[in-house]
């Protein structure tokens, strides 16, 4: 038929659509219609980078919302029990068992499902975590010094921030509660228990989501981007005023040393020695007082940052661009944050997270409740 009419497919080149998208033209075939932008953000071969940080997003985002929905389910099944939650008020070695479960199952369980189901997907079958040795032990040492320092400077500036907080008139739950003496438990086990508990199992989950599911997975969009990305994230998960500014800023020390040295093992290194800290602090307060806790503490933590000055200094020596990571397997990607946190899944746990965050303002809530 179309033989019969090369112009256009009608005769004498006469469409009756006149050119509009129906009509048949360009030898007798129908013109697809011109796509809208979101449309053409889901189906055009250019938004393929766009498309895969939209999905890592929502993606991620699930792994939040499964932590809270987890952790709601964990609160409720241990207040619905009067026996459970007496042991857990009232006995630190149950209660510190309980926390080692909670980061586990609440933590753990949702990003490594997340991580399963982003390698079965077009766009992260290669997502691999790195466990394996650092690329140069040398290097590793001083990035393990460098980032411990900074998280030892996150710390002192969130002292800063809830003491400026407080100046002002907010008060936060979290730092009361932060001020009060944790309690070590009995004989050598409890001492291990304590150490799993404070340092060794939050290392280890924190860190196998955080800087390997969450990171690794955004490291194809740009180093940095996925380093403060991560961290931002890292900040929204504890979900209080007094730990996310130090939760933002030491993520991003953990980030870049897991970046830099090749491997998680140096970001557990330094995690577990800053969560070490406190373990330390209530050992020596519960066998020497508050005094000598107080002196430990400071030794540590102005030590460590001591410390990390010279790490930061001769890793910079040696690596002249050390800040030049690399920007990313796709190249330039537009508006990456935006891609991100406003995926539906994640802006739905961010905010949540979010909410949890500004409820830790003693009387937010009556003053919301005086607006209404």
């Amino acid at each position: 038929m179309y033989d019969q009419y090369p112009n256009g497919g009608y005769p004498n080149g006469n469409d009756p659509n006149g050119g509009r998208p129906g009509g048949y033209q360009n030898g007798g075939y129908p013109v697809q219609p011109q796509r809208g932008k979101i449309s053409r953000f889901f189906h055009s071969p250019e938004y393929r980078p766009q498309r895969a940080l939209y999905f890592a997003g929502n993606l991620l985002g699930v792994g939040f919302l499964g932590y809270l929905l987890l952790s709601t389910l964990f609160s409720m099944v241990l207040r619905g029990s009067p026996v459970i939650y007496d042991m857990y008020q009232n006995r630190p070695l149950y209660s510190y068992m309980l926390d080692i479960l909670y980061s586990i199952l609440c933590v753990g369980l949702p990003f490594l499902t997340v991580a399963v189901f982003l390698r079965r997907t077009r766009f992260y079958r290669d997502l691999s975590v790195p466990f394996g040795k650092p690329y140069e032990n040398s290097h590793a040492l001083l990035l393990v010094c460098a980032g411990l320092g900074i998280c030892f400077v996150g710390s002192l500036a969130t002292n800063y921030f809830a003491a400026f907080a407080k100046s002002a008139g907010f008060d936060f739950y979290s730092y009361e509660q932060a001020l009060e003496p944790e309690v070590l438990p009995e004989g050598v086990i409890g001492v291990i228990v304590m150490v799993l508990r404070s340092a060794l199992v939050p290392a280890i989950v924190e860190e196998c989501v955080f800087r390997g599911v969450i990171l690794q997975s955004l490291r194809r969009f740009g180093d940095w981007f996925a380093i403060v990305s991560s961290a931002v994230l890292f900040g929204l998960m504890h979900a209080n005023m007094t730990q996310v500014p130090f939760a933002i800023i030491a993520g991003i020390a953990l980030g870049y040393v897991a970046v830099v040295s090749g491997s998680l093992r140096t970001s557990m290194a330094v995690h577990f020695l800053n969560n070490a800290v406190s373990v330390v602090t209530v050992a020596v307060q519960t066998y020497g007082g508050d005094a000598p806790a107080l002196i430990a503490s400071n030794v540590i933590i102005y030590g460590g940052i001591v410390l990390g000055v010279i790490g930061v200094a001769v890793f910079a020596s040696k690596n002249r661009f050390a800040l030049r990571l690399r920007p990313g397997a796709y190249g330039y990607v537009s508006a990456k944050p935006a891609i991100l946190f406003l995926a539906p899944a994640l802006l739905v746990g961010a905010v949540w997270l979010l909410w949890y965050t500004v409820n830790d303002i003693i009387g937010f809530n009556e003053w919301i409740l005086g607006l209404l």
